[in-house]
């Protein structure tokens, strides 16, 4: 079945603070509604770093959520920056920088592909 007919969620985003939020609350209210909790956060928290990062470098964003097979959700953010995310340097002082480690860590995969607009950065996760 191709993943459009498949449960998906598409926000635009203003590139503003609140917009984290509106990404997590979205992404949870999507999860709920599809018979399925994210009971460690896992994917709120992928999603607030990868909004964060869209909201730093990019004016355009789009949250985009979708259940591929039953077994995976892919959360992806479209924005027009066509810079790819940079591999980040670990300071231990810093107070930020840890982000895409962490959607390193939670999600089975991620990535970033261009586009003609900008780019899609995605992350792959288990369905909870």
């Amino acid at each position: 079945m191709d993943h459009r007919h498949r449960p998906h969620f598409v926000l635009a985003l203003e590139p503003v603070e609140g917009a984290v939020r509106a990404a997590r609350d979205t992404v949870r209210a999507a999860l709920e509604g599809w018979n399925r909790r994210d009971v460690h956060g896992d994917l709120e928290l992928i999603t607030s770093e990868l909004v964060t990062n869209a909201i730093r470098h990019a004016n355009s964003i789009t949250l985009v959520l979708y259940l591929p097979d039953d077994k995976t959700v892919m959360v992806e953010v479209w924005d027009d920056n066509p810079q790819g995310p940079s591999a980040p340097i670990l300071d231990l002082q810093a107070e930020d920088g840890r982000g895409l480690l962490l959607v390193g860590a939670l999600s089975n995969s991620w990535g970033w592909r261009s586009t003609a607009e900008g780019k899609v950065t995605w992350a792959q996760a288990a369905a909870p």
